[in-house]
């Protein structure tokens, strides 16, 4: 279901990366406590919805390829990915997990430039690479599908700790900007795994995390150890970061249950 549908008039502009971005940060930072838990009844009734529902109908008149960098193609699908998600909640009046809405991630779209986008989309068809969903599903985009172009052409692993989906074991909802993109990556890979999405016992060697590591493994590495001597980078605690290098090969990965309740403040 498109969410921006709404007429449109000849003398309208189309709205731009940084619109996308101002709208989620006015969000995200008037509507959301320290802890990323917002109160989506006020949202709903707030200036900054009535923002976010024009800014987005106006994107029916964006185009993507107008996007010159990669780093500004990451962060505008990143930042419509977060906006998406919080519309597509209120919209539907999700109260406890997003899956009260069948098909929550195939059927909560945008109409961008005259392309339908889904947040499947826009997840695993741009920011992935258009790779698989899971093993047995197709890529998003098949070879004649149009909106392969604006697929990205390599997939930074970063961008899990930035997709929020409304959940309680999602990574804290963010607005990301292309000019300090790759440091803001790296505070939402730190904020992450210095949370209790992943703890480390050196003593037995068995590392208790998000499901999002199985999910998405090969997006870390290609086998265990490449994936947690990348992950290990973004530990604060210096002692835990080397123990898990050097463990590498031999760790026990642990994934706990995905909490999909919605992380709201009711």
């Amino acid at each position: 279901m498109i969410l921006n549908d709404g007429a449109l008039q000849v003398n309208e502009s189309p709205k731009t990366i940084r619109d996308v971005r101002n709208i989620l940060a006015d969000i995200t930072e008037i509507h959301y406590n320290e802890q990323g838990i917002p109160d989506y009844d006020k949202i709903r009734l707030s200036r900054e919805y009535t923002a976010l529902i024009e800014c987005v109908r106006l994107l029916q008149l964006f185009s993507p390829a107008h996007i010159e960098s990669d780093d500004e193609k990451t962060a505008f699908w990143l930042n419509l990915y977060n906006l998406l998600t919080v519309h597509a909640i209120i919209h539907f009046q999700i109260k406890l997990t997003v899956w009260e809405r069948p098909h929550f991630f195939s059927s909560s779209e945008y109409n961008i430039g005259g392309y339908r986008f889904s947040l499947f989309d826009i997840m695993h068809g741009i920011l992935r690479g258009n790779r698989r969903r899971w093993r047995f599903f197709p890529p998003p985009f098949r070879a004649h599908d149009p909106r392969i172009r604006f697929s990205s052409g390599s997939l930074d692993p970063r961008i899990h700790f930035t997709l929020h989906a409304g959940s309680r074991s999602c990574p804290q909802i963010a607005a990301y900007s292309h000019e300090n993109l790759h440091d803001e990556l790296d505070e939402a890979a730190r904020r992450f795994m210095n949370s209790n999405q992943f703890v480390f016992n050196p003593n037995s060697k068995v590392l208790t995390c998000s499901k999002i590591f199985r999910w998405y493994a090969m997006d870390f590495g290609k086998n265990k150890a490449e994936r947690l001597i990348y992950l290990a980078r973004f530990i604060d605690d210096k002692e835990i970061r080397e123990a898990l290098i050097e463990n590498s090969s031999t760790v026990s990965m642990k994934f706990v249950n995905y909490d999909w309740h919605l992380n709201s403040s009711e």
